[in-house]
């Protein structure tokens, strides 16, 4: 095996490699599909049920729990892969699978009902005990998905559901630091957010009307309500996060959150060279992280050289510089500053 390379690594190139193969195999005329005349459709689905969660389980040895869970991952994303890149004229086994499409979707909507329902009762037994929203839910998380790659989503779902839906008194939450910063009112952050909102909700009966009048089957004007609701309840929980998640200062780090859409960050002092006022036209580049929403950026935390951060997927990231936007920058930049002296 090479050096640098594990088996996650060359698992994800075996599948990938593979499956570049089957897409190449229904795409392109060539000899090994009689030019596009005869292509069978059981390779593929002998690839996603057999050979990829076989392959799996050989070279990670799951639990039994683990191994099921990852061979559904495959069939589901596997079939839905089928459908996209195989012709109408060669599907053959793909008509029946398609045919199944509704109970898989109820499958799907069993399971987010099944997370939802969890960790609302297992986030409300931990709040209980300190009022820490989000490290109940890290820690409920990581009690039912440890060791998995599902764990970032479900994370990620579990705070859109929690701060979209079910967050009451706001006030009343607890969050990690001895110093907590806001960002909600810089530059009318969350009123922005909120016009937002009102927009697409304005906008969601006539866009229904008018799909109603052009669409070919009315059912595709209602799964485009279905949509636009889902993609405001991010939007909300989004907004309402921006009003109570701060950034903070612990006895460590700098506990940088925003909203639920970005991947929190934690700052070790000893990894920031400087921190210091910043404009609003600092652009996407690499190694730059950005907190802006619809607010200003007005504070630049500059990291030493070789400085790694880990993402929302537990993978290290270089970065050199991080712009924040908070609605008192200057009392911000004089607490760092202070933690930075008292270190030394």
């Amino acid at each position: 095996m090479a050096v640098g390379i594990g088996r996650k690594q060359w698992f994800g190139l075996i599948v990938l490699a593979t499956m570049s193969a089957h897409y190449f195999y229904f795409r392109v005329p060539f000899i090994a599909n009689d030019y596009g005349r005869n292509m069978a459709d059981w390779p593929l689905l002998g690839d996603l049920l057999v050979t990829f969660p076989l392959l799996y389980y050989f070279m990670f040895r799951p639990s039994l729990k683990a191994f099921l869970l990852k061979w559904l991952v495959f069939a589901m994303a596997g079939c839905a892969f089928g459908s996209a890149i195989i012709a109408d004229g060669s599907k053959d086994l793909w008509r029946g699978i398609e045919r199944f499409w509704p109970l898989m979707a109820l499958v799907q909507g069993a399971l987010e009902l099944y997370l939802l329902v969890y960790m609302v009762r297992r986030i409300a037994a931990l709040m209980r005990l300190d009022g820490n929203a989000d490290e109940a839910m890290a820690t409920a998380i990581r009690g039912r998905f440890a060791g998995t790659g599902f764990a970032p989503f479900a994370l990620f779902e579990a705070r859109i559901w929690y701060y979209g839906l079910f967050m009451r008194r706001g006030e009343r939450l607890r969050y990690t630091g001895q110093q907590h910063f806001s960002y909600d009112k810089n530059d009318g952050n969350v009123s922005n957010q909120f016009a937002l909102i009102m927009v697409m909700l304005f906008e969601m009966p006539l866009s229904h009307f008018m799909l109603h009048l052009v669409a070919v089957k009315p059912v595709y004007a209602w799964v485009v309500d279905v949509l636009s609701v889902w993609s405001v309840l991010y939007l909300v929980a989004e907004y309402r996060a921006s009003q109570w998640r701060p950034v903070s200062l612990d006895e460590k780090a700098v506990l940088i959150r925003c909203g639920v859409f970005a991947a929190d960050r934690a700052v070790s002092y000893d990894m920031i060279e400087s921190v210091a006022r910043c404009g609003n036209d600092i652009r996407r580049q690499r190694g730059v992280l950005r907190y802006r929403q619809f607010g200003s950026m007005n504070v630049e935390i500059r990291l030493k050289a070789g400085s790694k951060l880990m993402n929302g997927f537990g993978r290290a990231q270089a970065i050199s510089r991080i712009c924040i936007s908070l609605d008192k920058p200057d009392a911000f930049i004089d607490a760092v500053r202070s933690r930075l002296a008292a270190l030394g």
